[in-house]
């Protein structure tokens, strides 16, 4: 009697012991499918976007290793690297910089717009205004003066971002993206460009925008664009002083309200850079917002989403980029809960 129980509940008690030792499934993945999605609706331009988990390291993405034009977004990493060089003691940024008139960049300037009448500007100020203003004429300075598009290049590539690469000054890429000749001082300002552009015939801008989008210069993955932001948050790129100073830089930012901050809860602070691309006959050369979400229960997020070669309407781009903020902030918090 006793060894016919004991055959009886033995199996019974091997498979309660089997389910005890083994391990709970992995959380389901809500959001790659979301990103998936997204980047369907995007089509025929191409998204790619990684958000990273500063706690628990896990990023997710769509095309995230996938090296996409940068824009203006460069000009956080060159932010980083002046930085840098004041951190080092080759520089301070109390440093004053008096412009001549061939300093003067394209497209977005203020301070190319406020020139004659302002002319002196410390390092400080030029980080300040390309980094919240996305000003081109300070972007140049500063890349200048840390030794060029290749030294910015070396910096981060030393550091492991292989994708990273920046190859030309503002003045050089801006006009080269849309078929204007080379720049000389002719067109101040953002006004003063475009309308220079809508007399270059519309066949040379849209083959100029061709080149653009199959160029490999000037470009990072957005999975590495996440490295920089993680790295910088974690102070492993600046000085605790530089790192704060330029955190609070990044949350002034006074461009791009409509993409990563739109789609950030109520509550989050956003530390983030834009960089937009010239427009040719609807065609959106690019449209990217890099940053660091932190919301209100202490979690952070490193989002970095780039938009190239987008036909939508303006709103509707600036839309998908704020449902990656949406995406981010919700599904990878859902994610990890979901048994």
């Amino acid at each position: 009697m006793l060894k016919r129980a004991l055959m009886v509940l033995l199996p019974l008690v091997l498979v309660a012991c089997q389910n005890e030792a083994s391990p709970p499934p992995p959380p389901a993945d809500i959001v790659t499918p979301a990103l998936q999605a997204l980047a369907e609706k995007a089509r025929p331009g191409v998204l790619g976007v990684a958000i990273l988990d500063l706690g628990t390291g896990e990023m997710k993405g769509v095309n995230a290793e996938k090296p996409m034009p940068m824009q203006s977004v460069f000009k956080l990493p060159l932010a980083i690297a002046v930085m840098d060089a004041a951190d080092k003691g080759k520089l301070s940024l109390d440093d004053t910089v008096s412009l001549a008139r061939e300093q003067l960049s394209v497209a977005h300037s203020p301070i190319a717009e406020a020139f004659p009448e302002r002319t002196d500007y410390t390092i400080e100020a030029l980080i300040r205004a390309a980094v919240a203003q996305s000003d081109n004429t300070a972007a140049d300075l500063l890349l200048k003066r840390i030794g060029g598009p290749q030294a910015l290049t070396r910096f981060f590539q030393r550091r492991g971002i292989e994708s990273f690469r920046v190859d030309r000054y503002e003045y050089e890429l801006q006009p080269q993206s849309v078929g204007l000749s080379e720049f000389i001082g002719q067109w101040i300002g953002l006004d003063a460009m475009m309308e220079a552009k809508e007399q270059v015939p519309v066949e040379a801008q849209r083959a100029a925008l061709r080149l653009y989008l199959a160029d490999p210069r000037d470009r990072v993955s957005p999975a590495d664009m996440v490295q920089i932001l993680s790295m910088l948050a974690k102070g492993q790129l600046l000085s605790p002083a530089s790192t704060e100073k330029l955190m609070g830089i990044l949350e002034s930012t006074t461009t791009g309200t409509d993409r990563l901050k739109a789609g950030a809860p109520h509550g989050a602070t956003v530390y983030h850079k834009t960089g937009t691309g010239a427009t040719v006959e609807g065609v959106a050369s690019a449209i990217n917002d890099v940053g660091i979400i932190e919301l209100a229960d202490g979690r952070r997020l490193a989002v970095a989403a780039f938009l190239a070669g987008s036909d939508l309407p303006p709103e509707q781009r600036a839309a998908l980029i704020a449902e990656v903020a949406r995406i981010g902030t919700t599904k990878v918090a859902a994610s990890a809960a979901v048994p």
